[in-house]
């Protein structure tokens, strides 16, 4: 399993990217059978990410952008609290 983290991430930049992963057809929601190959491809510990979230967050979205870009990964959002937390990567 790759080492990552979770880190705040600006909302308001967030929408700007999910409009745009929606329309390209690069957002992939959890019951999309698309997840389940990103997290096994990426080596995501999904269980410790989301454990995260749901402590920051009263009602977490967890959401992947897989649109080849840099911004590409998996985000946890909360419409009601205006906030995202996206999940990097750490250097070995």
């Amino acid at each position: 399993m790759a080492r990552a983290k979770v880190i705040d991430f600006d909302y308001y930049q967030f929408i700007g990217l999910l409009r745009r992963a929606t329309d390209s057809g690069a957002r992939i929601e959890k019951k999309d059978p698309r997840w389940a190959e990103y997290v096994k491809a990426h080596a995501i510990n999904e269980v410790a990410a989301s454990s995260i979230a749901k402590q920051k967050f009263e009602t977490a979205t967890p959401v992947i952008i897989n649109e080849g870009k840099d911004t590409d990964g998996l985000y946890f959002y909360s419409k009601n609290e205006e906030a995202c937390l996206r999940l990097v990567s750490l250097p070995e």
